[in-house]
């Protein structure tokens, strides 16, 4: 009768573990908009939305004065964050507002060190973008940026080998209108000293 029972308990267990164990490799990736200073133009003729999994695909943006506003913004940001030198581990533009408002992305860091993190925003008020990194047994601390669209805003971090995740965002609530704001993040060398 115990060797019955110390079965059932070993079998339990096993069945409890399985789920965990599937879910232990699991890899999230999410379709981030990407744009480069030649596809401005194309831009404005296809929706900045991409579908969502599982769900009914999102409305393509329909109000062309937007659309064409939303480009000259793209054209703008590109001109405001100009270049950044080598090696650049993370460079994102895309939409502040819209349907999809918001947006991040990550970034391989190679090396322990000093790197520069570059953000503007254009046809918005203000924004703010989070950077941050997590590291086994350090205190999480995003550093957080205050964006006032006037042009580029740019700091100097410390960051750790391994991954940089940064995340751009309007501050205010989500119900804003549908103008046409861009905004762009870049993490990259910091200057020699």
């Amino acid at each position: 009768m115990g060797r019955k029972c110390e079965r059932h308990l070993l079998s339990f267990a096993l069945c409890l573990l399985v789920p965990l164990g599937g879910t232990a490799g699991c890899v999230y990736e999410y379709p981030e908009p990407s744009h480069t200073p030649e596809s401005a133009p194309e831009r404005a003729r296809e929706p900045t939305v991409e579908p969502a999994l599982g769900t009914a695909a999102p409305k393509p943006y329909s109000d062309s004065q937007v659309l064409e506003q939303e480009a000259v913004n793209y054209a703008r940001l590109d001109r405001i964050l100009g270049a950044m030198p080598e090696p650049v581990l993370l460079s994102e533009v895309g939409p502040l507002d819209g349907p999809l408002r918001g947006f991040g992305n990550t970034g391989k860091v190679p090396a322990a060190g000093r790197y520069t993190v570059t953000a503007a925003c254009v046809g918005a008020t203000g924004a703010k973008v989070s950077v941050r990194q997590e590291h086994p047994g350090a205190p999480f601390r995003p550093v957080e940026l205050d964006l006032d669209c006037a042009g580029a805003t740019s700091q100097v971090i410390a960051l750790e080998q391994g991954h940089v995740f940064a995340h751009l965002s309007l501050p205010g609530p989500g119900d804003t209108p549908w103008t046409g704001a861009v905004g762009g993040v870049r993490v990259g060398a910091a200057p020699i000293e």
